[in-house]
């Protein structure tokens, strides 16, 4: 089953403020402050400022709803705006920032990392170095370095991150939550489902403290934690985070949504994990529905949705509908990420399993009905 351990990238962005308390008044888990902007004689510069932050703005929400290429198109005519601004101007920053997001979604990890480092390389340039949002970037590039599976490099941007923002924000601020979690999925991908944990309590206590019981982001962090205990075979401790989790988010958003149905299919993942195959594909079944309403049909979400049907069709020895499944998620897959996506290409190999699969069937079922025919 291929669980969404959800990796929660902070947002990096400029702003036009005209004194350090309004800096310090902004809200910590909301756009960070790079840089200041004389207002005085600006009125056209704040147009061109204008004109930016609604490109960059249509660029995240096409990432959000899954639409790579129209936000491929917004970034890079944000990147070009920006650099009109001058080379050192915030902007600039903060739209390599966006493009590392994209193509780390795209699964261009070479050119994520590449416009991320050179985020970096901006923001220490600025002479922001050990800032707020150095650290956010910092944690940015980790996250890619982490997906490329570099996780000896992404670690120590990880507590580099870590160590800023409980410097400048405390040790109990949001955003030092959201890297712990984020650190706790590079300890999932190596296997250490011990020290995720670890990470994982600190991180949910801070965000039940500080944003309450009912948060969604409260309801990612128990999600994450809820899948270390699954693979620490916790299930007890496991199942009433999943359940939990899923609360949340219909509190948050309703039946119909994109959160709730990962935590639907989360939750499959679990029962799958337990042999609760039938309680499993009912979720599953709903997830899918629930993905394809809000999403569209050719999200990736639709496709990884399609993809643990398809284990999940394999478990229950239902050969034929499993590979149905799996052939329809590789062709979302490859259409909306490419064919050398990591997703793309993990949907392709079990696909051909699958393939094998039923030709051994295929084939045990002529030999069957040969060796009848001649009475053997």
């Amino acid at each position: 089953m291929r669980i969404r351990l959800i990796y929660t990238s902070l947002c990096l962005i400029a702003m036009t403020v005209v004194s350090a308390d309004a800096a310090q008044a902004n809200d910590v888990s909301r756009p960070i402050l790079l840089d200041a902007l004389k207002k005085d004689g600006y009125t056209e510069g704040e147009k061109q400022h204008s004109a930016w932050q609604d490109t960059t703005q249509a660029g995240q929400k096409a990432l959000s709803a899954g639409d790579l290429i129209g936000a491929q198109t917004a970034f890079r005519a944000a990147l070009d705006a920006a650099e009109k601004f001058g080379r050192k101007d915030s902007r600039v920053a903060v739209s390599q920032s966006n493009l590392g997001q994209l193509y780390k979604a795209q699964g261009n990890f070479e050119l994520a990392e590449k416009a991320s480092r050179k985020s970096l390389e901006l923001i220490r340039e600025n002479g922001l170095k050990d800032n707020f949002g150095f650290a956010v970037e910092l944690s940015n590039l980790a996250g890619i370095l982490k997906d490329q599976g570099k996780c000896g490099e992404a670690k120590p941007l990880y507590e580099g991150a870590l160590a800023i923002l409980t410097e400048v924000r405390g040790d109990e601020s949001v955003e030092v939550a959201t890297v712990y979690d984020n650190l706790a999925v590079l300890y999932q991908r190596q296997g250490d489902y011990k020290a995720a944990v670890t990470v994982q309590l600190k991180a949910t206590a801070i965000y039940e403290k500080k944003l309450g019981a009912d948060n969604a982001d409260l309801a990612i962090g128990l999600g994450n934690l809820a899948e270390s205990y699954r693979e620490l075979n916790q299930g007890v401790k496991a199942q009433p985070l999943y359940e939990r989790s899923l609360a949340i988010m219909r509190k948050n958003y309703g039946d119909r949504h994109p959160a709730v149905a990962t935590a639907l299919d989360n939750l499959a993942g679990f029962y799958v994990k337990e042999g609760k195959l039938k309680e499993a594909e009912d979720l599953q079944l709903k997830a899918l529905e629930t993905f394809r309403e809000t999403l569209g049909g050719r999200h990736p979400d639709v496709a990884i949705c399609l993809d643990n049907l398809a284990d999940l069709y394999t478990r229950q020895g239902k050969t034929e509908l499993a590979l149905e499944k799996s052939a329809e998620s590789f062709e979302i897959a490859e259409k909306t990420l490419g064919r050398e996506h990591p997703l793309s290409v993990g949907i392709k190999h079990r696909m051909e399993d699958l393939k094998m699969q039923d030709l051994k069937m295929q084939n045990q079922k002529t030999s069957d009905s040969e060796n009848q025919a001649t009475g053997q």
